[in-house]
């Protein structure tokens, strides 16, 4: 298993987010968590990330505790693509994918070397960034930043990938190049990949595998053709639903009014 969670537990003061989760994400596929907003899903990758120290529980991370592999090393394992960045310093597309190489320097003193730079020119062409390398980051649109953001992740070289909502701010477009570029690189460098969406359809599309949470607590895992149905749908999200299939039964959700 890539991720193996139990028992978890986490609280904002007295508030309770993560409730007793406890789950397994299988090892070079793409998972999928949904849930309707303010039910933990972002609060839930945090955690596996170290951005949040859990209460109770254990997170392993390829059946290694999670405690016991300190934060540089976590770092090179794991990598996040966040909803937005922080970047406030007019860095170049280059300059700023580079960042992702800081987990592998021998010491802070230490510059970036040429398969640093190769390994960046590489992971910028296939994101179809190079042409942007010399730009500065923040004046790229939404969409284009978004992928300079997965390619910042992509050159740690993690084998797990996070995504917190990577599409939220993207045209459909946009999003399905996204999440094209995400599915290929499970499918092809064998990556463990948990994206938090709330696109019912684009989940099905790419995921391999669906988790849904509702109040903290997950409520169902599996196929996306076993998770997406009219009951559950109703269920988690008060909606309702009729649910079509295409010609390899992957399932998509039309809203009823």
């Amino acid at each position: 298993m890539g991720i193996v969670i139990n028992e978890l537990n986490f609280s904002y003061t007295q508030k309770k987010i993560l409730n007793n989760i406890t789950l397994k994400i299988k090892k070079g596929k793409l998972t999928g968590i949904l849930g309707p907003n303010g039910c933990g899903k972002s609060t839930l990758l945090k955690t596996i990330i170290g951005y949040l120290k859990i209460h109770q529980g254990e997170i392993l991370i390829e059946n290694i505790d999670k405690n016991n592999i300190n934060k540089k090393n976590l770092s090179k394992i794991i990598s996040l693509v966040p909803q937005k960045s922080n970047l406030m310093a007019d860095m170049s597309v280059e300059e700023f994918v580079l960042l992702g190489r800081l987990p592998h320097l021998k010491s802070s003193w230490d510059g970036y070397t040429k398969d640093d730079r190769k390994l960046v020119g590489e992971n910028l062409k296939s994101l179809n960034l190079d042409k942007f390398k010399d730009r500065v980051a923040l004046s790229l649109s939404g969409g284009e930043f978004q992928r300079v953001l997965l390619a910042r992740a992509l050159t740690q070289m993690p084998k797990i990938l996070l995504l917190d909502e990577p599409t939220s701010s993207l045209d459909l477009n946009h999003a399905m190049e996204l999440l094209t570029s995400v599915k290929n690189l499970v499918d092809e460098n064998g990556i463990t990949s948990v994206a938090v969406l709330h696109d019912l359809n684009l989940a099905s599309i790419f995921c391999d595998e669906l988790i849904i949470m509702k109040e903290g607590a997950i409520l169902y895992q599996g196929l996306p053709k076993d998770i997406l149905t009219v009951d559950i749908l109703k269920e988690v999200y008060n909606l309702r639903a009729k649910i079509i299939e295409d010609e390899n039964g992957c399932p998509y959700v039309i809203p009823l009014i």
